[in-house]
């Protein structure tokens, strides 16, 4: 009986082994092991993942932790970044008395950066945890915090830490030079009027017993028209550049947390249980995608109307050459949640998980 036991505890950590190492599929490369196997002193859950090229990018995670590379992932060093707000340690700060954070900030030291926007090959956002903003002006070399502020602050503005934004803040977009948006937690939407450097906007924070509710992502396919997802199936429109959003329906009731549209017409949303939805008439209708996974899917990208990507937990990773239609399931090396994937073109693409793992796709 104790024999039997053994056997049958041995076979089952050689099947976790072989699920966990071997089903990898042939194109993907891991770049950087996770945290225990490299046991470089460097660690952290990672976020997001953005390339400018085939060689040049930044991922970012946990406790402020931002890596970057400059040979398409090969090698990666950490970079200090400024998480300290404009005046903060000097006696000065914007709107208020000396002494403490400037208003409009949700306190100093490491948070979690979540998500990386660039708008161009100069300007760039990092969004995070507790209202965090960083933009950087020259590539990404240097970052510096930036303010969000509630829109009902009022005199509370000129407070330590008063009229400051807490939320989580995930998704970002600028629509012009001067104006973008951001979306996050507890149903935050936030705006800019010059250039991202003030953030103001509202929170709705849920009472003891409320469901709370998550805007995942944002996300403008023209300076007009643009989309917000969130949790339990929320979407939101807006046809005036972010001045009304209306509800739609998108048939599911999941936690949707990816959106990327190729053109005004055509684009997908990924979501809670394997979700992915496809619109192909501007987001009028929304129609499931089979994709044969449960996983929860937290990051889609496409290089074409044909061929793009969908990552999640488990290390899984849906790969599409037909625009959805069929999504081949493969994994990347790890078991980890990813949560960020990117792609310059058809032959490059990258993903970043919760155990600190970085691979790539080359064809």
């Amino acid at each position: 009986m104790t024999k039997t036991i053994i056997m049958f505890a041995i076979l089952f950590l050689c099947m976790i082994f072989l699920f966990t190492h071997t089903v990898v599929e042939a194109n993907w490369t891991v770049l950087r092991e996770d945290d225990i196997i490299r046991a470089d002193g460097i660690e952290g859950m990672l976020q997001d993942v953005y390339f400018m090229d085939n060689k040049n990018g930044l991922v970012v995670g946990n406790n402020g932790l931002m890596l970057e590379t400059t040979d398409g992932g090969k090698t990666w060093k950490k970079k200090e970044v400024n998480m300290r707000p404009p005046g903060a340690g000097t006696g000065q700060r914007p709107g208020g008395a000396g002494g403490g954070p400037p208003a409009g900030f949700g306190g100093g030291g490491a948070v979690t950066l979540y998500n990386i926007y660039f708008v161009n090959e100069k300007v760039g956002f990092v969004t995070g945890a507790r209202g965090t903003i960083l933009k950087s002006e020259d590539g990404g070399k240097t970052w510096n915090r930036k303010i969000a502020r509630s829109e009902a602050a009022g005199q509370n503005a000129n407070r330590r830490r008063g009229g400051g934004i807490r939320a989580n803040l995930m998704g970002i977009q600028m629509i012009s030079e001067t104006v973008g948006f951001i979306a996050g937690s507890e149903n935050t939407l936030l705006k800019t009027t010059d250039g991202g450097e003030t953030w103001i906007g509202s929170s709705e924070r849920a009472r003891v017993g409320e469901t709370r509710n998550n805007l995942e992502n944002i996300l403008f396919v023209s300076p007009t028209t643009g989309w917000v997802i969130g949790s339990y199936g929320t979407l939101l429109h807006t046809s005036d550049s972010g001045e009304t959003w209306e509800k739609r329906n998108a048939g599911v009731d999941h936690n949707l947390f990816g959106i990327y549209f190729f053109n005004e017409k055509i684009g997908w949303i990924c979501g809670q249980e394997g979700l992915i939805l496809h619109t192909n008439d501007g987001g009028k209708t929304w129609k499931q995608q089979k994709t044969d996974s449960f996983d929860n899917l937290y990051d889609i990208v496409f290089v074409d109307e044909m061929v793009g990507w969908a990552a999640g937990d488990y290390g899984a990773v849906l790969h599409t050459t037909d625009g959805g239609k069929t999504w081949n399931a493969s994994k990347v090396g790890s078991s980890g949640a990813i949560k960020g994937i990117h792609a310059t073109d058809e032959d490059h693409c990258w993903t970043v998980d919760d155990w600190g793992v970085i691979a790539a796709y080359k064809k």
